[in-house]
Protein backbone atom coordinates (compact mmCIF):
# COMPACT_ATOMS: atom_id res chain seq x y z
CA UNK A 1 0.00 0.00 0.00
CA UNK A 2 2.84 2.35 0.86
CA UNK A 3 4.45 1.63 -2.53
CA UNK A 4 1.24 2.60 -4.34
CA UNK A 5 1.05 5.81 -2.31
CA UNK A 6 4.68 6.65 -3.11
CA UNK A 7 4.11 6.02 -6.83
CA UNK A 8 1.03 8.24 -6.80
CA UNK A 9 2.98 10.96 -5.00
CA UNK A 10 5.83 10.70 -7.49
CA UNK A 11 3.43 10.91 -10.44
CA UNK A 12 1.76 14.01 -8.97
CA UNK A 13 5.19 15.62 -8.65
CA UNK A 14 6.11 14.79 -12.24
CA UNK A 15 2.81 15.94 -13.76
CA UNK A 16 0.10 18.35 -12.62
CA UNK A 17 -2.77 19.67 -14.70
CA UNK A 18 -5.50 22.32 -14.89
CA UNK A 19 -8.48 22.41 -17.25
CA UNK A 20 -10.87 25.06 -18.56
CA UNK A 21 -13.56 25.07 -21.22
CA UNK A 22 -13.88 27.75 -23.89
CA UNK A 23 -16.29 28.38 -26.76
CA UNK A 24 -14.93 29.31 -30.21
CA UNK A 25 -17.24 29.63 -33.22
CA UNK A 26 -20.02 27.96 -31.19
CA UNK A 27 -17.80 24.92 -30.60
CA UNK A 28 -16.65 23.73 -27.16
CA UNK A 29 -12.97 23.17 -26.48
CA UNK A 30 -11.24 21.87 -23.38
CA UNK A 31 -7.91 23.61 -22.70
CA UNK A 32 -5.66 21.43 -20.54
CA UNK A 33 -2.40 22.75 -19.10
CA UNK A 34 0.07 20.20 -17.77
CA UNK A 35 3.28 20.80 -15.84
CA UNK A 36 6.15 18.33 -15.75
CA UNK A 37 9.47 17.90 -13.96
CA UNK A 38 11.36 14.91 -15.34
CA UNK A 39 15.12 14.33 -15.16
CA UNK A 40 16.74 17.51 -16.55
CA UNK A 41 13.55 18.94 -18.11
CA UNK A 42 11.00 21.13 -16.40
CA UNK A 43 8.12 22.99 -17.95
CA UNK A 44 4.48 23.25 -18.95
CA UNK A 45 2.47 22.60 -22.10
CA UNK A 46 -1.12 23.16 -23.19
CA UNK A 47 -3.42 20.96 -25.26
CA UNK A 48 -6.67 21.94 -26.97
CA UNK A 49 -9.33 19.23 -27.16
CA UNK A 50 -12.45 19.49 -29.30
CA UNK A 51 -15.44 18.40 -27.22
CA UNK A 52 -18.42 17.11 -29.19
CA UNK A 53 -21.59 15.58 -27.79
CA UNK A 54 -21.44 11.78 -27.36
CA UNK A 55 -17.85 11.72 -28.69
CA UNK A 56 -14.49 11.26 -27.04
CA UNK A 57 -12.57 14.59 -26.79
CA UNK A 58 -10.16 14.97 -29.72
CA UNK A 59 -6.73 16.56 -29.32
CA UNK A 60 -6.24 19.21 -32.01
CA UNK A 61 -3.40 21.45 -30.81
CA UNK A 62 -0.39 21.24 -28.51
CA UNK A 63 1.94 24.07 -27.49
CA UNK A 64 4.91 24.19 -25.12
CA UNK A 65 4.40 27.11 -22.73
CA UNK A 66 7.72 26.77 -20.90
CA UNK A 67 10.60 24.34 -21.04
CA UNK A 68 14.08 24.42 -19.56
CA UNK A 69 16.27 21.44 -20.39
CA UNK A 70 19.82 20.93 -19.20
CA UNK A 71 21.81 22.29 -16.27
CA UNK A 72 22.83 25.78 -15.17
CA UNK A 73 25.93 25.74 -17.39
CA UNK A 74 24.10 24.59 -20.53
CA UNK A 75 20.37 25.06 -20.91
CA UNK A 76 17.91 24.97 -23.80
CA UNK A 77 14.89 27.22 -23.29
CA UNK A 78 11.47 27.40 -24.93
CA UNK A 79 8.59 29.76 -24.18
CA UNK A 80 5.16 29.87 -25.73
CA UNK A 81 1.86 31.72 -25.57
CA UNK A 82 -1.52 31.47 -27.24
CA UNK A 83 -4.17 34.09 -27.93
CA UNK A 84 -7.75 33.71 -29.12
CA UNK A 85 -9.43 36.51 -31.05
CA UNK A 86 -12.80 35.78 -32.63
CA UNK A 87 -12.43 32.44 -34.41
CA UNK A 88 -8.62 32.71 -34.66
CA UNK A 89 -6.13 30.90 -32.42
CA UNK A 90 -2.58 32.26 -32.59
CA UNK A 91 0.37 30.30 -31.22
CA UNK A 92 3.67 32.01 -30.37
CA UNK A 93 6.96 30.21 -29.68
CA UNK A 94 10.42 31.51 -28.77
CA UNK A 95 13.52 29.28 -28.62
CA UNK A 96 16.62 30.43 -26.75
CA UNK A 97 19.75 29.08 -25.09
CA UNK A 98 21.80 29.81 -22.01
CA UNK A 99 25.43 29.18 -21.13
CA UNK A 100 27.27 26.59 -23.20
CA UNK A 101 24.22 25.27 -25.04
CA UNK A 102 25.93 25.90 -28.37
CA UNK A 103 24.00 23.22 -30.26
CA UNK A 104 20.51 24.32 -29.19
CA UNK A 105 18.15 26.42 -31.38
CA UNK A 106 17.42 30.12 -31.27
CA UNK A 107 14.44 31.62 -33.07
CA UNK A 108 10.70 32.20 -33.18
CA UNK A 109 7.50 30.97 -34.75
CA UNK A 110 3.95 32.23 -35.18
CA UNK A 111 1.06 30.01 -36.30
CA UNK A 112 -2.50 31.11 -36.94
CA UNK A 113 -5.51 28.80 -37.12
CA UNK A 114 -9.14 29.47 -37.96
CA UNK A 115 -11.74 27.42 -36.09
CA UNK A 116 -14.28 26.11 -38.60
CA UNK A 117 -18.01 25.72 -37.91
CA UNK A 118 -17.55 21.95 -37.41
CA UNK A 119 -14.78 22.51 -34.82
CA UNK A 120 -11.93 21.56 -37.13
CA UNK A 121 -8.93 23.81 -37.68
CA UNK A 122 -7.73 25.51 -40.84
CA UNK A 123 -4.14 26.74 -40.78
CA UNK A 124 -4.00 30.35 -41.97
CA UNK A 125 -0.25 30.86 -41.73
CA UNK A 126 2.92 29.54 -40.11
CA UNK A 127 6.16 31.56 -40.12
CA UNK A 128 9.46 30.55 -38.55
CA UNK A 129 13.03 31.75 -38.16
CA UNK A 130 15.51 29.33 -36.60
CA UNK A 131 19.25 29.26 -36.02
CA UNK A 132 19.73 25.57 -35.24
CA UNK A 133 23.02 26.17 -33.38
CA UNK A 134 25.05 29.08 -32.10
CA UNK A 135 26.83 31.03 -34.84
CA UNK A 136 30.04 29.32 -36.07
CA UNK A 137 28.95 26.01 -34.52
CA UNK A 138 26.78 24.86 -37.44
CA UNK A 139 29.38 22.49 -38.90
CA UNK A 140 28.92 23.71 -42.48
CA UNK A 141 25.15 23.24 -42.53
CA UNK A 142 24.47 26.34 -44.60
CA UNK A 143 23.22 28.32 -41.59
CA UNK A 144 26.20 30.68 -41.98
CA UNK A 145 24.51 32.22 -45.03
CA UNK A 146 21.82 33.64 -42.77
CA UNK A 147 24.49 36.11 -41.64
CA UNK A 148 26.18 36.85 -44.96
CA UNK A 149 24.85 36.39 -48.47
CA UNK A 150 25.93 33.33 -50.48
CA UNK A 151 28.42 34.19 -53.21
CA UNK A 152 27.92 31.32 -55.64
CA UNK A 153 25.52 28.56 -56.65
CA UNK A 154 27.04 26.05 -54.26
CA UNK A 155 26.53 28.37 -51.29
CA UNK A 156 23.00 29.20 -52.44
CA UNK A 157 22.21 25.47 -52.56
CA UNK A 158 23.58 24.98 -49.03
CA UNK A 159 21.39 27.80 -47.72
CA UNK A 160 18.34 26.37 -49.51
CA UNK A 161 19.05 22.92 -48.03
CA UNK A 162 19.26 24.43 -44.54
CA UNK A 163 16.01 26.38 -44.99
CA UNK A 164 14.19 23.32 -46.39
CA UNK A 165 15.27 21.23 -43.38
CA UNK A 166 14.11 23.88 -40.90
CA UNK A 167 10.76 24.31 -42.66
CA UNK A 168 10.14 20.57 -42.56
CA UNK A 169 11.23 20.18 -38.92
CA UNK A 170 9.35 23.21 -37.56
CA UNK A 171 6.40 23.16 -39.99
CA UNK A 172 6.57 26.78 -41.07
CA UNK A 173 7.68 29.11 -43.86
CA UNK A 174 11.21 30.39 -43.21
CA UNK A 175 11.55 34.18 -43.24
CA UNK A 176 14.58 36.48 -43.53
CA UNK A 177 15.79 40.03 -42.95
CA UNK A 178 13.37 42.61 -41.55
CA UNK A 179 10.55 40.05 -41.48
CA UNK A 180 12.69 37.93 -39.16
CA UNK A 181 13.20 40.86 -36.77
CA UNK A 182 9.48 41.65 -36.86
CA UNK A 183 8.60 38.00 -36.12
CA UNK A 184 10.89 37.78 -33.07
CA UNK A 185 9.67 41.15 -31.79
CA UNK A 186 6.02 40.11 -32.14
CA UNK A 187 6.61 36.84 -30.27
CA UNK A 188 8.41 38.62 -27.42
CA UNK A 189 5.51 41.08 -27.12
CA UNK A 190 3.03 38.19 -26.91
CA UNK A 191 5.10 36.56 -24.15
CA UNK A 192 5.10 39.84 -22.20
CA UNK A 193 1.31 40.04 -22.57
CA UNK A 194 1.07 36.50 -21.17
CA UNK A 195 3.17 37.45 -18.13
CA UNK A 196 1.07 40.56 -17.46
CA UNK A 197 -2.10 38.45 -17.66
CA UNK A 198 -0.64 35.97 -15.15
CA UNK A 199 0.16 38.82 -12.76
CA UNK A 200 -3.48 39.94 -12.85
CA UNK A 201 -4.53 36.49 -11.70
Amino acid sequence: MRQIFMLALLFSQLFSASTEEIIINKQTFSVVKKSYDIYDSKGQYVKFYRVAKDEKPTSILRLTLTDATGNCASRSLQDGAYEIEGNTITLYTLWNRRGKAYLEPYGAKIQKYDVQSDGSLKELSSYVYIEETRKKHDDGSGMEYLFHAPKNKQEEDKLKEYVDEVEEKYHGKFIFGDERKKLIKEVKKALKRKIKLQWKH
